[in-house]
């Protein structure tokens, strides 16, 4: 048994993409900050996610129970334990945690209320988590580092007339759902409508496929602004490249996005502007 004036803890490994750990994250600092429970984040580098939290972010104020820390080899005991650690941590885990919450259980709607239900009877709870659990707007929790900060509005100096800037997310590579539901043709037609409406218009094209942008380069000339580096997970400078897409996509007045992507949900999120997803009609159905 802990002490009974020992506060409560929240152990969290957040997995996937770069949307879902900030989602995760940002939902246990609001969750915590609440219910009063101390919170440790541990940050593992894997082959979605090149870089540590360190080289991105940082907390956007005064949270004396929230501490983040990048793994290191003794933070091993604290990764999720699956087939290529032969599940080994999992020892570790359910002795020094009273509950243990894995992204089986997740994946079947393991939601705040149960985690609010389970700290009434453990004191120390493990959480593996990839997405938005509770309400909050990660904005307001984390922040960019200076250095990320810096080529964030770098970048934005192409925008020049900021009011006519519109967001466009196409998603790729290993994203079946947005290949499948959001074809180019669709961000082609909006992209003809917007400048119809507005002969200022420009577009600022985020996407983890070259050839898109290329694409839309082609067709569109001056009106697309877009970087030609290239977005990758495993690398410290492609995830640097991926977050620098994220706010600067976050700066523009609107965004177009692409299905089943939680890239382009975040990015409306922290600009608090309008997303549409761009989508077959069928698919709307």
């Amino acid at each position: 048994m802990y002490p009974l004036n020992m506060r409560k803890k929240l152990t969290l490994v957040p997995i996937g993409g770069l949307a879902n750990r900030l989602y995760a994250i940002t939902s246990a600092i609001a969750f915590c900050e609440d219910h009063d429970i101390d919170l440790r984040v541990v940050w593992f580098k894997d082959w979605g996610m090149g870089a540590d939290f360190h080289a991105l972010f940082e907390l956007a104020g005064s949270y004396p129970h929230v501490e983040i820390v990048d793994a290191t080899w003794k933070d091993y005991v604290y990764d999720r334990p699956r087939k290529r650690n032969l599940w080994w941590p999992s020892l570790y885990q359910r002795v020094i945690f009273g509950r243990c919450v894995y992204e089986s259980q997740v994946i079947k709607g393991y939601s705040s209320d149960d985690l609010e239900k389970d700290f009434q009877s453990n004191d120390r709870i493990y959480l593996v988590h990839y997405c938005l659990f509770y309400t909050c707007n990660p904005a307001h929790l984390l922040v960019l580092s200076a250095e990320m900060l810096r080529e964030v509005e770098q970048r934005k100096k192409e925008f020049q007339l900021d009011d006519h800037v519109i967001g466009v997310h196409i998603r790729r590579t290993d994203n079946s759902g947005s290949i499948k539901h959001s074809p180019l043709s669709l961000f082609v037609e909006k992209i003809q409508q917007e400048t119809s409406l507005d002969p200022l218009a420009r577009f600022y094209v985020a996407s983890d496929d070259l050839a898109e942008k290329q694409k839309l380069k082609e067709l569109f000339g001056d009106r697309i602004i877009t970087s030609w580096e290239e977005v990758r997970r495993d690398t410290l400078q492609g995830i640097k490249d991926a977050v620098v897409e994220l706010y600067t996509l976050a700066s523009t007045k609107k965004i177009y996005g692409s299905a089943s992507s939680t890239y382009s949900m975040l990015a409306a999120l922290l600009g608090h502007i309008e997303l549409e997803i761009l989508q077959n009609s069928l698919e709307k159905r």
